[in-house]
């Protein structure tokens, strides 16, 4: 591991003879979260001016909070999507974050009355992704203040074991203090003894946001029934985006979507025209070892970059995604269910539902476009989640359809100080919305102009 990826959590046992709950005084300690290469738990002390890397406090609030909470820093990926609606330096969307997102997420939620650093854990499939946010100078009540922020991705992996190693040493130390029938204690040995089978539901019904233990009895059957029907990527691009009251109605188009698929009914028709060049572009698509250690919209971003070249696109001329991809249509997808797709007889087929706007339509193509030549599942989703995957998918898609250079080459003012109507134009010439244009603007142009 690196130490742009780290994620450490130290601390040294500490005397607090006046404390009075006995949890409490057993782990009593000076704490440190290391972060990247930040401390999240650097701090300004009010009194005094100075700084410090560490916080004086209990750890057994934060190990009882894990516990309570083991499932959904497994696996609930749900606030990605409010992630994504970052809204700038000054009011980030970490902090908009509905309260009962927050205490799942955030470990200031184990607080008990102790200051504890903004900090979420976000798992998103093999990588989790830490989000962490200064506190503003006018917060009051605390006499400390912390100073850092920051957003990175580690191992999932890595973060479980540390969060799992900080529980079991709590756990050591109440026992050696003589503190027993704590409810940590209780919690943590149910969740050990858990079984595989139970695991894997709980684990299901916390990518729908569900308490496996108290929300989800009335959904017990509809996820059971989706795990039956759906494996591995598919069942976990469904979960993580499906709202749990439209699960039957989901699974039902998945089912017909799927045997379209199948059943490679593109055949009746002629394929795009250049659907052969699509399995020409997966032989020859860069390793994931190049994009190693890059954010997914760099990855995308250097994907579609790749595809293009290949295909030796002019960069201000629209791309025609539908000679690549063949799309049929289906009544009845769920609003957050965008489209199933396959590549049966090496043909790309999408199904979407109907009455899409071009735009929405071209940008869906493209997300599946992605899939063809990077996912190796037969059968893909694309949905309205915003994992770490799709936004890669996301990235690419725009990337593809609008290229950054090709916009900085046709808005006449520069990207600076481009007018709203001129980015509509532009929105228009590559037949994309104009959040599109936006976003390269935003996350490329003027970022590469800093």
């Amino acid at each position: 591991m690196t130490e742009d990826r780290a994620f450490k959590i130290t601390w040294d046992w500490l005397s607090a003879p006046t404390v009075r709950a006995p949890e409490l005084r057993a782990t009593w300690a000076s704490v440190q979260i290391q972060v990247g290469r930040d401390f999240a738990t650097l701090v300004e002390d009010r009194d005094s001016g100075s700084s410090r890397r560490s916080i004086y406090c209990p750890l057994y609030p934060l190990a009882e909070w894990i516990a309570y909470n083991w499932w959904f820093l497994q696996a609930d990926s749900r606030p990605t999507s409010f992630l994504s609606q970052d809204r700038g330096y000054l009011n980030p969307a970490s902090r908009m974050l509905p309260a009962d997102v927050r205490e799942r997420h955030s470990i200031r939620a184990s607080g008990d009355g102790f200051a504890w650093p903004d900090l979420l854990i976000v798992p998103d499939g093999a990588e989790t992704r830490l989000v962490w946010e200064y506190d503003r100078p006018a917060r009051s009540n605390w006499p400390i203040r912390f100073l850092t922020r920051g957003d990175i991705w580690v191992s999932s992996d890595f973060v479980t074991r540390e969060l799992e190693h900080l529980v079991t040493s709590v756990l050591t130390r109440l026992a050696e203090q003589g503190v027993t029938g704590t409810v940590l204690q209780k919690e943590w040995n149910a969740l050990q003894e858990t079984s595989p089978e139970e695991a894997e539901y709980c684990r299901a019904a916390a990518r729908l946001g569900l308490d496996p233990y108290s929300g989800a009895e009335s959904f017990e059957q509809q996820i059971v029934r989706a795990s039956e029907i759906l494996i591995e990527d598919l069942l976990t691009d469904f979960l993580d985006a499906a709202d749990p009251t439209e699960i039957d109605s989901a699974l039902a188009w998945i089912n017909i979507a799927t045997r379209t698929i199948d059943q490679g009914r593109v055949a009746r028709r002629a394929a795009p025209p250049e659907a052969g060049v699509v399995q020409e572009l997966r032989a020859d698509a860069p390793s994931a070892d190049s994009f190693e250690n890059l954010p997914p919209w760099d990855i995308g971003f250097l994907q579609a970059r790749s595809v293009r070249a290949q295909l030796s696109a002019d960069d201000t001329e629209p791309f025609a995604v539908d000679r690549y991809v063949s799309r049929l249509t289906q009544p009845g997808e769920e609003r957050w269910l965008h489209a199933m797709g396959g590549t049966p007889r090496s043909d790309p087929v999408v199904v979407t539902g109907p009455g899409r706007r071009s735009t929405s339509t071209r940008f869906i193509l493209s997300r599946a476009l992605w899939h063809c030549i990077w996912d190796a599942s037969a059968v893909f989703m694309v949905t309205s989640a915003h994992t770490y995957r799709q936004r890669i998918e996301r990235a690419f898609a725009a990337e593809l359809l609008a290229p950054a250079d090709g916009i900085a080459t046709l808005l006449k003012s520069g990207p600076a100080s481009a007018s709203q109507a001129e980015m509509e134009e532009v929105a228009r010439h590559f037949d994309v919305s104009s959040m599109v244009i936006d976003h390269q603007v935003r996350n490329r142009l003027l970022v590469a102009g800093d």
